[in-house]
């Protein structure tokens, strides 16, 4: 597992709440690999919550590959079938800080070959729509 660069794009982005924070999903090919760069957008929450997330949700003694492909998963859940969907956006602009995770899948997942994880910000996005959500599971996001 490595250090995520920061970077920004522009492209197709699925807003989703998640255990009550609000997440965003962007992908896009990076070196003949297909990226997907997935954060908090919701402001005091840091992209290390994703992996306790992930920590909580799997089964005990998963690695970290595992829990890469559970996160992967949950972003694809939510384009796909438009599980806690905020906003879809076709064309938008976003940024990942720098210091984030990225992690190589062991085998394309959900179509994706890599997962870096890191803070997003996203320009379009209004204070409700990033704000915390209602969950009936708060204690996955604790």
């Amino acid at each position: 597992m490595a250090t995520a660069d920061g970077t920004k794009g522009r492209g197709r982005v699925t807003v989703f709440s998640m255990f009550g924070p609000v997440f965003g999903y962007a992908s896009r090919i990076v070196d003949d690999q297909q990226v997907a760069y997935i954060g908090p957008l919701t402001p005091g929450v840091n992209w290390r919550r994703l992996w306790q997330m992930a920590e909580r949700c799997s089964a005990p003694g998963a690695r970290d590959t595992r829990r890469a492909e559970w996160i992967v998963s949950q972003a694809s859940r939510a384009f796909i079938c438009g599980s806690d969907v905020v906003v879809k956006f076709s064309e938008a602009d976003w940024e990942m800080e720098p210091g984030g995770r990225r992690m190589e899948l062991e085998s394309p997942w959900c179509n994706q070959d890599v997962l870096a994880t890191g803070n997003l910000t996203m320009p379009e996005l209004t204070a409700e729509q990033i704000a915390p959500k209602f969950t009936r599971y708060p204690q996955h996001a604790e």
